[in-house]
């Protein structure tokens, strides 16, 4: 995509007025609803989980997957992944940055990391790895937004290649890819966003199948 372009897009976004651009494009379904993916992910199974309806509603998404993996060992992680066929005003993904404060948790540490992701993302994912704490509890988070065929994590950036898609390419489906891992009471949140990426790195690879290419 030409500079000139993403230069255009950052000033329609600045604007406030982008969410005109949003209204003349197609939806894009999967390719297989959310609910295909494997409950058995190497050595992980999954326990699905649902939301809400009126959740449901207030993210607006058509699709969603909330499961919690279990090892052999114990070691669990919720996997969170919400669909948007189409983005529209009042509809469009919803950043963790600003769900999870409202939720009583802070942000104690935050980086972005690569991870190797064979035959995903160009073999390398790129997600926000962020330690967040809440009394004397810890959880580490990944995510990033996964948008036709990109994988982003900074979230105005994701705003300007809606707008540049919106406009260039008539589609702006999207999801939100979540996973989130509790760190035990004395625990390194290093070592449980390792055992995380490892789980990751198996996962993606079916999650792939199912989105649009």
């Amino acid at each position: 995509m030409h500079r000139r372009t993403l230069v255009l897009a950052a000033l329609i976004l600045a604007t406030a007025g982008y969410t005109r651009f949003l209204s003349d494009v197609e939806a894009v379904p999967l390719r297989r609803p959310l609910a295909s993916v494997p409950l058995e992910i190497g050595a992980w199974t999954g326990v699905p989980s649902s939301l809400e309806e009126r959740i449901v509603q207030v993210v607006g998404v058509e699709d969603y997957l909330l499961r919690t993996y279990r090892a052999p060992d114990g070691a669990a992680v919720s996997v969170y992944v919400g669909y948007y066929e189409r983005q529209a005003e009042g509809d469009q993904i919803h950043s963790p940055r600003h769900c999870l404060p409202g939720a009583g948790w802070r942000p104690v540490q935050a980086r972005v990391v690569a991870l190797e992701t064979p035959g995903v993302n160009g073999g390398v994912t790129r997600a926000n790895r962020v330690v967040i704490q809440k009394g004397d509890e810890r959880q580490v988070v990944l995510y990033w937004y996964q948008s036709r065929g990109r994988n982003i994590t900074n979230e105005y950036w994701a705003k300007v290649w809606l707008v540049v898609d919106s406009i260039f390419r008539k589609r702006n489906d999207g999801a939100l890819v979540r996973f989130i891992a509790t760190v035990p009471k004395g625990g390194d949140p290093d070592a449980v966003a390792r055992r995380m990426e490892a789980f990751v790195r198996e996962f993606l690879p079916r999650l792939q199948e199912v989105f649009p290419a």
